[in-house]
Formats: structure tokens, sequence, C-alpha cells
């Protein structure tokens, strides 16, 4: 019996760490572009008044009209290929969006276009997007 229980624990624990690499997504009607929250950072999750209330660790609260929300998902694709554009699916919307940033913009850093993380926006990272479609 002391076994199981150690056994439930672990498996609690382990299942506990993997939620950390998920991340929710609210998608507005008014932009379509999904808003992401690393599940790491936040404490509750609520739906008062209308709203879709997320609280985070650090205290601030973030909230979106209930009518306002077209979708509302949790994803672990950050974990394993960029979903670029935030629609919840790396698809070759993904890939239009990497080549839009290559003709106008010049700074690399800190955007999601840079799938690879090699600090570069280039065919790079357009290949990982493929590789991940075929393969996924």
């Amino acid at each position: 019996m002391k076994k199981l229980i150690v056994l439930s624990v672990v498996l609690f624990m382990s299942m506990a760490a993997f939620a950390d690499d998920y991340t929710l997504y609210i998608v507005a009607n008014t932009s379509q572009q999904a808003t992401g929250h690393k599940l790491a950072d936040i404490q509750k999750l609520t739906f008062e008044n209308g709203k879709v209330v997320v609280n985070f660790k650090n205290g601030q609260k973030e909230s979106t009209a209930i009518s306002d929300v077209s979708r509302m998902y949790f994803s672990s694709l950050s974990a394993t290929a960029e979903d670029v554009n935030g629609d919840g699916s790396v698809d070759t919307q993904d890939v239009l969006k990497i080549y839009d940033f290559m003709q106008n913009s010049s700074s690399p850093q800190g955007a999601s276009e840079d799938v690879n993380g090699d600090g570069s926006v280039d065919t790079q990272d357009v290949l990982k997007i493929y590789d991940y479609i075929q393969n996924h």
C-alpha cells in the first residue's frame, strides 16, 4: 500500500511539472489574435460577472468579456514548434507570418518568428515549421 501511495504522489508531481509547459490561449472576436499566458504564471482562472478573469501569480489580473471570446484553449505547441501567429495550430499561416517579418522588419530580437532561437529570422525558421507540419 505504501508503494502505491508513493507511486501516486510521484505520478501526480510529474503531471504538474508537465502542466507548466502549457499555455492558455484566449482568442477575442474583435482581433482574432490569440493572447497566450504560460500556465506557470497563472494563479487561477475564473468566470465572473460575464468575464473570463485570469489572475496571475504576480498579483495582476486580466479580464475579457465572455461575449468577446471566440475561442479558448490550452496548448503545448510552443514546447515543440512555434505557433507564430497564435491561432492554435502550426501551419502554413505561420510560414507566411515569418516571410512577412523577413520582408518588413529588421530586428528579430525577441520575435516569435525566430522559431529556432538562433537570433535571426530566416529560412531555417521556415524549415523548422515545415518539418513540424510533416511529422505531426
